[in-house]
Parts: structure tokens; sequence; C-alpha cells
């Protein structure tokens, strides 16, 4: 032991192999306990058995955040904050880390949502990987201390119209002011109470401010003890060349002529936000139900009478969590033409308005349909017995056919054979890891090489990110990836996997 500590203080890159070998052990088992919780908390128990897991589940989640952030802190430390710079779509990047903390926030009662601005380029440049780690860390702070409410998360021009600007709003307990210097600085906390209660030692924001400095960027934050706080992030960012504006670029389409919304703040303003595209008039409703709107969308935590009544009136469609979607049904049954799960995508709720708007409740109805039915297979590649039974047994309860692979060896061949909707790839695997087995599916010919490839890995650096994206994955997913997150991306992806096939 002696010789080997020896060694890595001596050699940064042996120290930097030997982090990223060490953490990768200590997250997978982490990993496992915390989704077969979850499949554990999807089924029928007692008020005190959810209660166990609960505990269980955010004792987890406090132990992966704090190994998180002392080992990006030991990176950011020794001076490793490398910048991959390329580009990217803000509209994804706000979207995927409300997706990415959607499943804490509302097991905490908190509604999550994202919105972009209109005026900004579709596609910008920067560093993808380092933005969304900012992010995720305000978002994740903002959740740990927002006891009720909402998170609002934002992406929009920089003070002077140019650059980007990422804004974290939240409900919650506030800062004071004579804390708010050391909020960034290395195990700063605003008390020890807090310190004591989030289980946390305030290296989060510390990871955000050193980011943020390394981008040539600001941060500030603005708030008010018990009325919320407002994190911002100003960063020197272009456009990608040749990109307009979302909303100058945005189809032409027919336009819904009125849209009344009755949801908790936050997903309220996402939806309106998106509907904004189509310049859409909102309408309000009356407690009876009464509204001359041509479409509703009503949040499914209403009363089910008042949906109902809603429903009879025009076209209706209820939001809800992704753990609700058992319910879809019963929504169904009450008249309702369709369905938006929390937090709301934009080109979702578009889509979803325009069908019903139009009365083409058979086209939203199969859409439906096919996403309860779990249409298409999946193929799982993870050499962990843990996380291919928690994927397989999640994606298998919500329809869909699921393999599963134990390499990247054994995935290359299971997809050269069969045409599979999609496939989850874990990074590292033994044999043939996850990006050289990405790489030779999409040399396959026809539709085996155009399979929508989701890597799953719990190493967010760039480095990983830029290998799996080069290597031809379609979409990255952090681990631990939760049952609800897991069924969300099997669809969206399983989606256009039809699409394409049709």
């Amino acid at each position: 032991m002696r010789f080997a500590t020896a060694d890595l203080r001596e050699s940064p890159d042996a120290a930097r192999r030997f982090t990223a070998a060490v953490s990768h052990e200590i997250r997978t088992p982490l990993n496992g306990i915390l989704g077969m919780i979850e499949l554990i908390e999807e089924g029928e128990l007692s008020a005190a058995q959810r209660e166990y897991a609960a505990a269980i589940r955010k004792s987890g989640a406090r132990l992966l955040d704090l190994l998180n952030n002392v080992l990006d802190y030991s990176r950011l430390e020794a001076g490793d904050i490398p910048l991959d710079e390329g580009p990217f779509d803000p509209s994804d990047l706000v979207q995927d880390v409300a997706e990415l903390l959607s499943h804490r926030a509302h097991a905490a009662g908190l509604d999550i949502a994202a919105i972009v601005a209109p005026n900004l380029p579709r596609m910008m440049i920067g560093d993808s990987g380092r933005l969304r780690q900012i992010l995720f860390n305000l978002t994740g702070n903002a959740v740990k201390f927002t006891p009720s409410g909402a998170v609002l998360i934002e992406a929009a021009a920089g003070p002077d119209g140019r650059g980007l600007s990422l804004i974290v709003r939240d409900t919650g307990v506030g800062v004071p002011a004579n804390a708010r210097a050391r909020l960034f600085e290395a195990f700063g906390q605003v008390s020890a109470a807090d310190a004591g209660r989030d289980g946390g030692v305030g290296l989060g924001l510390a990871i955000v401010a050193r980011l943020v400095t390394a981008m040539k960027g600001e941060i500030s934050v603005v708030s008010q003890v018990g009325a919320g706080a407002m994190f911002r992030v100003d960063l020197p960012l272009r456009a990608a060349s040749g990109q307009g504006d979302r909303k100058a670029s945005s189809p032409q389409v027919v336009r819904p002529p009125s849209v009344a919304v009755s949801l908790p703040p936050s997903s309220a303003m996402a939806c309106l936000t998106a509907l904004a595209e189509d310049c859409a008039r909102w309408v309000s409703v009356e407690e009876n139900g009464a509204t001359d709107a041509d479409l509703i969308i009503v949040d499914a935590a209403n009363p089910p009478a008042r949906i109902e009544a809603l429903a009879r009136r025009r076209p209706t469609l209820v939001v809800m969590r992704p753990q609700d979607r058992a319910l879809i049904g019963h929504f169904r049954d009450m008249g309702c033409a369709g369905y938006l799960i929390r937090p709301l995508r934009a080109s979702s709720v578009l889509e979803r308005a325009r069908l019903a708007i139009k009365g083409d409740v058979q086209a939203v109805a199969s859409g439906d349909s096919a996403i309860r039915a779990g249409v298409g297979q999946i193929l799982i590649a993870d050499d962990n017995a843990v996380n291919a039974l928690l994927a397989k047994s999640a994606l298998s309860a919500a329809g869909y056919r699921v393999d599963v692979a134990g390499t990247g060896a054994e995935a290359l061949e299971r997809a050269s054979a069969l045409a599979y909707s999609v496939i989850f790839m874990d990074i590292r695997m033994p044999v043939m890891n996850g990006i050289e087995a990405t790489r030779r599916i999409r040399r396959l010919s026809g539709a085996a090489g155009d399979t929508p490839i989701i890597a799953l890995t719990a190493d967010l650096s760039p480095d990983v990110e830029d290998s799996a994206r080069d290597a031809g994955v379609s979409a990255i997913a952090a681990k631990p990836i939760d049952p609800p997150r897991l069924r969300q991306l099997a669809e969206r992806w399983a989606r256009r996997s039809s699409e394409v096939a049709g």
C-alpha cells in the first residue's frame, strides 16, 4: 500500500486512473441498491415498509451525491479541468437535467420544469458535459433545500443578449445575505444545521464555481430568507455557425387558437413557453369547468370530478408524474384526449396539443396505447447482474420484451442477429467495452446499424462522454438510473425507432 500511495503521489495520471477505477467499483453496487429499492417501492408495501424503503433510498442517494462531489472536487483540485467545446442544444441540456432530477423532486412533493427562451440559438458552442455538471449541481441543491413548491430551470440569452444564462429558481428556504459569500467555497454551508440536514459537505457549489471560472463566466445568487433563491450562471458562449433563434427556425404549423392551463406554476410556465411557439392564446378555467378554450391541459392532482367535467367540455390533456402511468387508462375512461409526463418536453406538448385540437384522438390514443404496451424489443448490455436485473424488471413491467447481454461482444452478436428498438449499453464491460461495441454496431448494415443506443455510465467526465459520442451513441444517461427514467428513455427512443422504421 505504501508503494502504491507513493506511485500515486508521483504520477497524476496514475492517480486519476486509480480514482476512476475505485469510484466505479464503489458506484456500481450503490447503483444496484438504489435501483432495486426503487423497484421495491413500486410494489405493494405496508406504510411502515414504505417508510423504511424511503429511508434507504434517501440515505443511498446522499451517499452517492457525496461520493460524486468528492471525486469531482479531487479532479478540480488537481487542476484537471479540460474543456472540450462542441455544438450542443440548450433545450436538451436543461430538459435532460430536469428529467434526471425529476424522480427526486417528485418524491419530495416538488414540481420541476425546464424552459428555454425563444431567442436562444438552437445550437451553441460549449462543453456540454461541464454545462450539465454545473446545472445538475445547482438544480440538485435547489431540490435539496426546497421543502415545498417548485424548482424551475431556465436557459436564456445573456444580459447583453449574447452568450448563455443558466438560471435555477426555487421556492425553498432561501439564503441569508451574510452566508452568500461562502456558498461557493469548499465545505461551505449556510449553517451547521443545514449540513446535518442534507448530509453533504458543501462541495457541490464549490465545483460549480470552479467550472464557471474555467469557462470565463460569472455566477450570482439572489435570495430572500423564506422566499426561495435564484442562482444564475452567465457564460460567454457563441451560437453554432448558421443557427438562428428557436422561434425563427420553428416549423410553420397550424396554430391552436386558445389553450387553458391548470397546472402547478413551474409546469404551467414550461407548458406555456412550449406552446408559445404556436402563438396560442391563454384563457382561464372557471371553478365549474366553464371555458371557451379549444384545449385544456390539467394536472392529474386535480380532483377526479373536476378533470372529468373539463374533459366533457373540451379536449383535455392530463399531466402526470412518471410513476403515475398506471392511471393512464383511468383518465382515458374519464374522457381525456391524452396525457403528458412531467417534466414536460416542448416537443411532446406541441405534438399532443395539435393532435387533440384537431380532434385526432385516435392518433393520440394509438401513441398512448403503444407506449403502455411497451412496443418493441430492447437489449440491455451490462456485466453487473444486479443492474441488468433492475433494468430488465423495470422495462418488462412496462410491457417491453427484453434481452440481456453480459459483455460488449455478446451485445454485438445479439444486435447483428435481431433488430432491436433500443439498446441500453453499459460503458464498462469485460471482453469488449460498450464504446467499442457501439462502434462496431454502427458498422452493421441496414436497420441494425441505426438502432438507438443509450450509453449508461456513472462517470460523466468529458473524456468518457466524448468517447461515447464519437463511437455513435444516441444519448448518454447517468447511473444510477431509476425505473421511471429508464422507461421514459425507452419510450422516447422506441418511438423514434418505430417512426424511422415506418
